[in-house]
């Protein structure tokens, strides 16, 4: 049977790259009438799909490409688009080839190696297209006035203020994907811990809404109707666009959700951030790192040596288990320390103190060239630095 599976992979391997030989000379051709490029798309993946895409667009847009060029995107992993909504919005600014089987055509290894072919990289430091370049996709009017009908079917009013809470679990891969994901679970925390901070957003006037596809678990029940599990209860591809693109913040996580957030200039205030290097993108948001404990000497990594190791780009939990390392959540209070310092910087009545700015100019000097998020405009809580400023040290 594995054998047979083998055989089928390489025949159909073969396949492609034969196929992608004989369209070559045809795209040759038409190269001297009109330049035509096929941009490779992750549609499986939300945070790919939603960053890579959009940057491109914004680079197109600002003349960093060639701007006689035929861009055309294209599903180059043949799997199925995890959000049907974006995939439709990015329809409207440039040309999509869903087909499975010419994706895979051009993913062949004679197209990647030709002037065809488009990369939409996204190495997660991209500072300036996220916060001088104008986002890319806009609601229509039919879709803003469905998002309001939505709205209200969740008791949501056109004057209603929310804030979307996400926090990742292996569910969506384990049930989207199949196989074994246990080993991105150090990436994973728990929507429970964010109940405070949902609680906090609801006594201020504000609705809080649990975001996911696919979830481990419901909510706690809950007594207070302010707080929404959507993902358990409304969830549909089109809202889990509008949700992140409308709401006065977004709570995320290491998850490709809050990337959507991300590509309409929403505010986030990112949770359980293992990846020290890749926090978020805008000036004015704020993270939140999980802490890392050395099991052997029973204490936590400070984060000079998290940066000096590079630990905080490290993208497989195995090599955490190598290290006798132990990933530790942000608690309730940290969560809620951040999502208030949110809120009221937005509202205007957060003041940082200088013993703030101070901290915030040390976390910032330990980032060498050499790391992925060297100069990053984005600052950790400032509660969180107050309470563990031994960290920096």
């Amino acid at each position: 049977m594995l054998l047979f599976k083998g055989a089928r992979f390489l025949i159909r391997g073969l396949f492609y790259t034969v196929a992608g030989g004989f369209l070559f000379p045809i795209l040759t051709i038409i190269w001297h009438i009109q330049k035509v490029k096929f941009c490779a798309m992750t549609f499986h993946r939300i945070g790919h799909l939603a960053a890579n895409t959009e940057l491109f667009l914004r680079r197109l847009h600002d003349g960093h490409y060639d701007p006689d060029c035929l861009y055309i995107g294209c599903n180059v992993f043949g799997m199925k688009p995890s959000n049907r909504q974006l995939i439709t919005m990015f329809k409207r600014n440039f040309a999509i080839i869903e087909n499975r089987l010419f994706g895979k055509i051009i993913y062949s290894l004679p197209m990647r190696k030709s002037k065809f072919y488009q990369e939409l990289p996204f190495h997660s430091n991209e500072y300036y297209e996220f916060n001088n370049l104008p986002p890319i996709l806009t609601f229509t009017q039919e879709e803003e006035i469905k998002g309001q009908r939505e709205l209200q079917k969740m008791g949501i009013g056109p004057d209603d203020w929310f804030v979307c809470f996400h926090a990742r679990d292996n569910t969506y891969l384990n049930e989207t994907f199949g196989g074994d994901w246990l080993y991105q679970d150090f990436r994973d925390c728990d929507i429970n811990n964010f109940l405070k901070a949902m609680e906090y957003i609801t006594a201020h006037g504000g609705y809080a809404i649990r975001m996911g596809a696919v979830v481990e678990k419901p909510l706690h029940e809950l007594d207070n109707p302010k707080i929404i599990d959507y993902a358990t209860k409304y969830r549909s591809d089109f809202m889990d666009i509008y949700l992140s693109a409308k709401g006065k913040f977004f709570v995320g996580c290491t998850a490709g959700l809050h990337l959507i957030a991300a590509i309409f200039g929403t505010p986030i205030a990112g949770t359980n951030f293992v990846f020290l290097e890749i926090p978020p993108y805008r000036k004015g948001d704020l993270f939140l790192p999980k802490k890392i404990r050395s099991i052997a000497e029973n204490r936590l990594l400070t984060f000079p040596e998290i940066f000096n190791r590079r630990i905080g780009k490290w993208f497989v939990g195995h090599n955490f288990t190598k290290a006798n390392l132990e990933v530790i959540e942000n608690t309730p209070d940290e969560i809620l320390g951040l999502v208030q310092e949110m809120n009221e910087t937005l509202d205007g009545r957060f003041r940082h103190t200088e013993e703030d700015k101070e901290l915030q100019c040390r976390y910032h000097a330990l980032i060498r060239p050499y790391h992925c998020c060297y100069r990053t405009p984005v600052k950790v809580g400032a509660l969180f630095l107050r309470e563990n400023k031994y960290l920096l040290d």
